[in-house]
């Protein structure tokens, strides 16, 4: 039956993903197939390996494989037969052994429930099945490997101390976003002064090691510089400052591992250089045009800071609950130490981690990549691990369901960065996996809340500036 085994997709319902305890003992199971004794035991091996013994009765499967073969016989055309008057012989002889297969399918997926619910486990990923036995008497027995999610410890939250930061948006803060959107809007004219910091300049360069150029194959090339702004190494920008535009310099370079430009990312380069233009900004007055190029139809400044100061404070609240959740389970996770997580899980989500952090450096302009060591990220997955189970826990423990007004409240909050946002709304709550993911967001959100006021928390009050720099 080792082709049954192959094919056998075993469904996620088994994996039931919430917190429980264990008991070890022996099921004899009357299940509602034809009233016939189903056999599950369950054996207890290493760390949270578990092993699930099931054997099939004969009168169960053949059953099955009857009901199954009628149902064959009203939908095949056999010639000389009219539909539903095909001999049992004829479809036991044609169709009989892949009726058996997916009834043995079925029966297994069924058995491996039954052994999940009645032990009270939470099993982590699709079982393993092995031991595949026809017996003689017609049975079927075989055993399925489950591996058992971790369980988190009691935790007395009134004893856990949670340290985070706290701010507010000040006038000065609103004056700063103003004056950082001048900026935007400024124009730029050609100039022979110094280069200063703030100044937009072009290069013409080309990057070496030790005689050696490394990019580009040919010729020079050019790369443009907002000094003070663009993310190009430090020392590259000092050096540009105090230039003129035709004149040429020479250092070495150390290049982060992240960088636009794959070949010098992640190197000591020496890069020669001319500076083969400059220009300095004229930013322009605050004025009815400005404001209303950015959406304020009245033309006020005084409703453009209102505006602003409204952002930013969401984007604080945003950054002050990110930064508090992260204080929450960071303190949380102390509470768990001596948890056994299994190697496969820790594997998985390390690979995932690695995936993502390559995804990551492909959106930045790194071109190809190289596929970073998964074991790099073990440390990050299993606190991400262990986050996650101290999360379904507290929610299960607790009962806390979505609140779907929140839902609502935060697909909005998402559509807003977007030109039509009822679009964007209408489209998340027709697409139910995008909305799966916002609900899972405000689950955890509703968890994290109700940790929050059981925890002593204590707040530091921070500049603004400094808050947002360091989510940066």
């Amino acid at each position: 039956m080792a082709e049954l085994v192959d094919a056998l997709v075993l469904g996620t319902s088994v994996a039931r993903r919430e917190s429980s305890s264990l008991s070890f003992r022996t099921i004899i199971k009357k299940n509602n197939l034809v009233g016939a004794t189903m056999q599950i035991s369950l054996d207890k091996t290493e760390g949270l390996e578990r092993n699930l013994n099931v054997t099939i009765p004969a009168e169960s499967i053949n059953s099955k494989v009857s009901e199954k073969l009628k149902e064959y016989s009203k939908q095949v055309r056999i010639p000389g037969f009219r539909p539903g008057k095909v001999p049992q012989n004829i479809l036991t002889q044609r169709y009989g052994k892949g009726a058996r297969q997916e009834v043995l399918g079925d029966l297994i997926n069924a058995a491996i429930q039954d052994g999940v619910k009645n032990n009270d486990l939470s099993i982590a990923e699709t079982p393993e099945i092995s031991e595949v036995k026809d017996l003689d008497d017609g049975s079927y027995s075989f055993v399925a490997k489950l591996e058992l999610m971790p369980e988190i410890p009691e935790i007395d939250f009134s004893k856990v101390i949670v340290k985070t930061e706290k701010s507010e948006v000040t006038e000065s803060d609103v004056d700063k976003m103003i004056k950082k959107l001048q900026k935007q809007k400024q124009e730029w004219k050609s100039s022979k002064a110094k280069i200063a910091n703030g100044d937009l300049v072009t290069i013409e360069y080309v990057a070496k090691k030790g005689n050696k150029v490394v990019y580009p194959q040919s010729d020079m090339e050019k790369m443009g510089i907002l000094l003070g702004e663009s993310g190009v190494p430090q020392e590259l920008v000092d050096s540009i400052i105090g230039m003129k535009t035709g004149e040429e310099n020479s250092l070495k370079v150390s290049f982060p591992d992240v960088f636009n430009v794959a070949e010098m990312a992640g190197n000591e380069l020496t890069v020669d250089f001319t500076v083969i233009d400059h220009k300095k900004g004229k930013l322009p007055k605050i004025d009815d045009d400005f404001v209303k190029s950015f959406g304020v139809e009245s033309g006020k400044e005084d409703d453009l800071k209102s505006e602003i100061k409204d952002n930013l404070n969401r984007e604080l609240s945003n950054v002050i609950q990110g930064k508090t959740k992260q204080a929450v389970l960071t303190a949380l996770s102390k509470e768990t130490k001596g948890i056994i997580i299994s190697e496969k899980m820790i594997s998985r989500e390390s690979a995932a981690l690695a995936h993502q952090s390559m995804d990551k450096a492909k959106q930045m302009g790194v071109e190809n990549p190289p596929h970073p060591d998964h074991k790099d990220f073990e440390k990050m997955a299993r606190e991400r691990i262990i986050n996650s189970l101290i999360i379904s826990k507290v929610a299960k423990s607790e009962d806390i369901q979505v609140d779907y007004t929140k839902v609502r409240e935060k697909v909005i909050e998402v559509s807003q960065t977007f030109e039509n946002p009822p679009q964007i709304v209408e489209y998340y709550y027709k697409n139910p996996e995008l909305l799966a993911s916002i609900e899972n967001t405000v689950l955890e959100t509703q968890v994290i809340d109700w940790i929050v006021s059981k925890v002593d928390l204590k707040q530091k009050k921070v500049a603004f500036d400094k808050l947002m720099n360091e989510t940066v």
